[in-house]
């Protein structure tokens, strides 16, 4: 296919704009619970674990098994209108939280949120896959995944700031003021971040839906499960090392905003603001500079690069996963966290491109869904409740967020790194081919 049968840069890096913001959007609307993590335990009267239920498998288990539904689709039908579809879902099912008075509802907007979110990364990375031609696709779909960085810092810097607007001055907003002032201030954030998707989701429903690069024929619905038995010795440790990432990235996100709480006496609008802010720098920097890097070494003719990229990225990141939340200072917490976020994200910036680069055009969407299954089966449905685990059973004191944090690094981190390193030359061969 020549480049020149691609839409123009100009309209590919637009799509690209867009569903970076849809993205951010779904990690504001899944993370920013983890701000009001001591506020649901004193109004809802609920536990550690009931917190890390909610972060994790209440919402990961239905992300991720509604991923292949979703990705099957996104290799068949119109993607805009499946992203639009999604994105109104988990925005109102945020907003459902927002109205629950019970742990039962909350729980409930939680799972719905989950499946609204599954729709977006298949289709998107299709969507992307299908206006870039290989040799520059590695940036973009990088860029995409920023969305992550920029969702995770937005949901603390955003939510931050919505946390003070609710508990003084949530009156003063036209319309609904008066009504969210009734409510308990997590009530009004949550009402206040899911309300905000719902432009975003008629923005794209007007999109065109670029060509498809190949059409699907009769055997592709079975093609990805011969893909996968044929390659097994890539895709095992490939998709085993990603889950096992996935479930450390996952704890500390649901979990850093207590460690500040607990351990440094932070309130959550400081947590929002100074972390928030250190995310958004590093992480943002961490996915551009891996998208760069695995440009430049694919277009030297190195056909792992995007694998290099990511397993440079888990290795530099295990060893300060379990030094950094062990910190005895604030400061030198956040020296350490912001490491931790510029490797991580250096690590999965390039995720999906390093799926990408050893799959068929047709079955990206479920290929996709899942790396998306089985990354948030194990990082959403055990990270944030190991945690919870960690300090009910072996550490004893919900106080000592960090050494939780350190043990479950040290158990997913650390092997997770290894395994990527063990996919490095069968990836390498299944790219050439």
């Amino acid at each position: 296919m020549n480049s020149n049968d691609y839409p123009s840069a100009r309209r590919g890096w637009m799509l690209v704009g867009i569903l970076v913001a849809a993205y951010a959007m779904s990690f504001v609307d899944r993370q920013i619970l983890s701000l009001l993590v001591e506020d649901l335990r004193r109004d809802l009267d609920i536990s550690d674990s009931q917190i890390g239920l909610l972060q994790g498998p209440a919402f990961g288990v239905f992300y991720a098994v509604m991923g292949l539904p979703f990705g099957w689709l996104a290799d068949g039908y119109n993607r805009m209108r499946i992203i639009a579809a999604g994105l109104l879902l988990w925005t109102l099912a945020t907003v459902m939280g927002g109205l629950a008075e019970s742990f039962g509802p909350l729980l409930v907007s939680r799972m719905l949120v989950g499946v609204g979110e599954a729709a977006l990364v298949p289709a998107a990375v299709s969507l992307l896959s299908d206006s870039f031609p290989p040799q520059r696709r590695a940036l973009p779909l990088a860029i995409f995944t920023a969305g992550v960085s920029l969702g995770a810092g937005l949901a603390l810097v955003l939510g931050g700031a919505l946390v003070a607007l609710a508990r003084d001055g949530v009156e003063a907003l036209p319309l609904i003021g008066a009504w969210l002032a009734a409510k308990q201030p997590w009530q009004a954030v949550l009402v206040m971040a899911g309300l905000g998707g719902v432009p975003l989701a008629l923005l794209i429903l007007c999109l065109p839906e670029p060509v498809r690069r190949r059409e699907r024929d009769a055997g592709d619905d079975t093609g990805l499960w011969a893909l996968l038995r044929r390659e097994w010795r890539l895709f095992v440790p490939l998709l085993g090392g990603s889950a096992l990432l996935y479930l450390f990235s996952n704890a500390l996100s649901g979990w850093m905003p207590s460690l500040f709480i607990r351990e440094f006496g932070w309130q959550p609008a400081m947590v929002g603001l100074r972390m928030g802010s250190l995310i958004l720098v590093c992480a943002l920097a961490g996915n551009v500079l891996s998208g760069a890097l695995a440009t430049r070494l694919v277009g030297g003719g190195q056909a792992n690069g995007t694998l290099k990229v990511m397993a440079g990225g888990a290795a530099l990141m295990a060893p300060v996963a379990i030094l950094a939340p062990l910190a005895p200072a604030a400061l030198a917490a956040q020296a350490g966290l912001a490491l931790v976020y510029l490797s991580m994200s250096l690590c999965f910036g390039v995720a999906t491109a390093s799926f990408v680069a050893v799959t068929p055009g047709p079955l990206r969407g479920r290929m996709v869904a899942l790396y998306l299954l089985t990354g948030n089966l194990v990082g959403l449905g055990l990270g944030p409740p190991a945690v919870a685990l960690a300090l009910e059973r072996i550490v004893g004191d919900p106080g000592e967020v960090g050494v939780a944090l350190a043990i479950v690094a040290a158990c997913s981190a650390l092997p997770g790194a290894l395994l990527l390193r063990f996919a490095l030359a069968p990836h390498a061969r299944a790219a050439r081919a």
